[in-house]
């Protein structure tokens, strides 16, 4: 019999997944009664289905918790390093008391993680991406080791959402905001801590509410988003200068077809022709079509011609064949930076890779024939009067010159100018 007690502390179990003897996603344990390793099949044998693997091993846990079991504590963190937690779960603490905060945050998260969206599924209502999912838990675990912090070691192991005072919320906004984060950065945080307050309303969580007004709080916000900033004419002259074709075709679409990295790593042969293209954004799942500009074009048949892609193959992969956004390898951003510093830009002087996408909805929203539904499916995801005030205006006369030479250039066929 293995050594126990009251300070014993034993790891938690870890989710894992084997294709061995058809187990599947299960976790692995040593009995506390008889010592023995023993393990828990979730009957779920298909790796892609992770997210509802990951929903019953929550419960599961929660149960495993509930029992009193000791598990390892959740580090004491400084304010220091509160904005420097890349923890990747919430690590359950010693003795968590049902319906505490941190147990109704495990089960926000798990209600969360249920709606993550397969790699390349459709987007459906409802639905988030892996991305949004994992900024999201990084939110949450900000607002548990801020009140921690403020509280003291495991406190929201056994602090109740009754508990919750208005100052820690307060608290937390003020945090978020001296940590310099943007308004909409520092907005996200505070709806995180929403959804945790309106989770414990579940009856599994003892139908916990507030004993006062959340809307009567005080608000501060955090600093007002960057302006956007478009490329100049000579910068622009510099980059393609710089480029071969396969770069080059990747900044025309940027700005002719408005295609951010994700489309370009999306996008297929026989999507784009000569007279128009037509695609659905998997983010959205908006209709997506519109007039091939003819300088895109003929980029398009230089690049085809000289590298060999069959109907439906994507149009752009890596040079190990993967596509140019895949996991955490982002290969446009990559070589976007690279190309900055050949030039001689800063991050200061040339925004990232998304500005030529900013550049080209300027010159689309600015002709006077684009309405608010152009403009919706050009961008690929829905416009609103917001949209309108930002694209759909006429040019400032600080981006005049950059734009009448985009507009001129995407008019033209002559794929073999580069400075005019």
């Amino acid at each position: 019999m293995p050594k126990s007690g009251p300070n014993k502390r034993k790891r938690v179990p870890k989710l894992s997944f084997t294709t061995n003897d058809g187990i599947g996603w299960h976790v692995s344990f040593r009995d506390p009664k008889t010592g023995s390793p023993t393990r828990h099949r979730f009957n779920i044998r298909e790796k892609d289905r992770e997210p509802e693997a990951r929903v019953a091993y929550h419960r599961w846990l929660a149960e495993f918790l509930d029992d009193g079991r000791p598990t390892q504590q959740l580090r004491r963190t400084t304010g220091e390093t509160l904005s420097k937690l890349r923890s990747s779960k919430l690590a359950p603490q010693k003795t968590v008391v049902q319906g505490s905060i941190v147990h109704v945050a495990s089960g926000f998260l798990s209600s969360l993680e249920a709606r993550v969206r397969r790699p390349g599924e459709p987007r459906r209502q409802g639905s988030i991406a892996k991305a949004v999912y994992e900024d999201r838990r990084k939110h949450v675990r900000d607002f548990l080791d801020y009140l921690n912090t403020r509280h003291g070691e495991r406190t929201t192991s056994r602090m109740m959402i009754t508990d919750l005072a208005m100052a820690d919320v307060e608290g937390f906004n003020q945090w978020a905001v001296g940590e310099r984060y943007s308004s909409s950065q520092v907005n996200k945080r505070m709806q995180m801590v929403k959804g945790i307050i309106n989770r414990a309303g579940r009856p599994e969580h003892g139908g916990q509410f507030l004993s006062w007004n959340w809307d009567s709080r005080d608000v501060v916000h955090g600093k007002p988003s960057k302006a956007r900033t478009l490329p100049t004419r000579e910068q622009l002259r510099h980059m393609l200068a710089a480029c071969e074709v396969r770069e080059r075709t990747m900044i025309w679409m940027a700005i002719g077809l408005g295609f951010g990295q994700q489309d370009l790593a999306n996008v297929r042969v026989g999507q784009i022709d000569q007279e128009d293209y037509d695609l659905r954004r998997s983010k959205t799942g908006i209709e997506r079509f519109g007039v091939t500009p003819p300088l895109v074009w003929a980029h398009v048949k230089a690049y085809l011609a000289a590298n060999t892609r069959k109907p439906g193959d994507l149009f752009f992969v890596t040079r190990r064949g993967y596509p140019l956004v895949h996991g955490s390898i982002d290969a446009v951003t990559q070589w976007w930076s690279k190309l900055r510093t050949a030039i001689g830009e800063t991050k200061e002087s040339l925004d990232g890779f998304y500005t030529l996408r900013h550049l080209g909805a300027t010159d689309f929203g600015s002709r006077p024939s684009c309405s608010i539904s152009d403009m919706r499916r050009w961008l690929g995801h829905g416009a609103s009067s917001r949209v309108a005030d930002i694209y759909m205006r006429p040019i400032g006369p600080e981006y005049r010159e950059v734009v009448r030479w985009v507009r001129k250039r995407l008019a033209s066929k002559n794929f073999l100018e580069r400075s005019k």
